[in-house]
């Protein structure tokens, strides 16, 4: 049954053709009218990045409220409707995945081909070489408290479309940290929990212990190494933080709320 929905938010970024902005308002609103559960927020974002190095120059990313579950998509594309139609090809399966919420999480006696649901992480930007002493902390988020499973993590990091997800373990009540892999998904844990690792039947490889540091050197380690986040236990509260590099050069911040 389809649904009214409220004209969704579409922001643009450069030299977006207005026909284009038409396109992808009557595709995002088509794919909202048809979810099989009710959209609270959406916006869409289009972008033209005029590098001359970059082969696929435009970028679409689609964000959605489905009743409260968040949705996120986002791809480049050599044009703009490339880049437009395949970033609502993904959002939809993830639309789908997440209104299928209580069975797609248990991920016993799939393998790892079915749980990404035939589709392929997203591309992802180089980071931007800006100079170490020009970085500088912009962003802050935080993440529900509310704790859940490796299992629900990793369904989670999937329908969002991110790097890496910050949760709480409900088996420890310690943050932890799930992430993408060149062959699967990595986890990093306060608390190490063997049997719960072993319930989680994809490839799943163990990160190590979370450092116990202050914000200033997590940083550092950022700078002086390519990995794309640092997942450490603050000094001062003892929770778990995420400190990542962001695509613009610059530093984010991920703590519980």
């Amino acid at each position: 049954m389809e649904q009214q929905v409220n004209e969704p938010a579409v922001v643009v970024r450069g030299e977006v053709p207005e026909e284009m902005v038409d396109y992808a308002r009557r595709k995002f609103v088509a794919l909202l009218t048809e979810a099989p559960v009710p959209i609270l927020r959406a916006e869409l974002r289009l972008e033209h990045r005029p590098d001359p190095a970059r082969e696929r120059p435009e970028y679409a990313e689609a964000t959605i409220d489905l009743d409260g579950t968040p949705a996120r998509a986002h791809r480049h594309g050599a044009t703009m409707s490339e880049a437009i139609d395949r970033t609502l090809s993904r959002l939809q399966r993830r639309v789908e995945a997440a209104a299928e919420r209580p069975q797609s999480r248990q991920l016993r006696h799939r393998d790892l081909g079915s749980w990404h649901h035939e589709d392929q992480p997203a591309e992802r930007p180089h980071f931007f070489a800006r100079p170490v002493d020009e970085r500088v902390l912009v962003r802050r988020k935080t993440f529900a408290p509310h704790s859940e499973s490796i299992e629900a993590a990793l369904f989670d990091l999937e329908v969002l479309d991110h790097d890496f997800f910050l949760f709480v373990h409900d088996e420890t009540d310690r943050e932890a940290v799930v992430y993408r892999t060149r062959d699967g998904f990595g986890l990093m844990q306060q608390v190490e929990t063997p049997e719960a690792v072993k319930r989680v039947e994809i490839p799943i490889e163990l990160g190590p212990h979370p450092a116990t540091t202050t914000l200033k050197d997590a940083l550092t380690v950022l700078d002086e190494s390519d990995a794309p986040f640092e997942f450490f236990v603050d000094a001062a509260s003892r929770r778990g933080l995420v400190a990542y590099r962001r695509y613009d050069g610059n530093y984010g911040l991920i703590l519980p709320s």
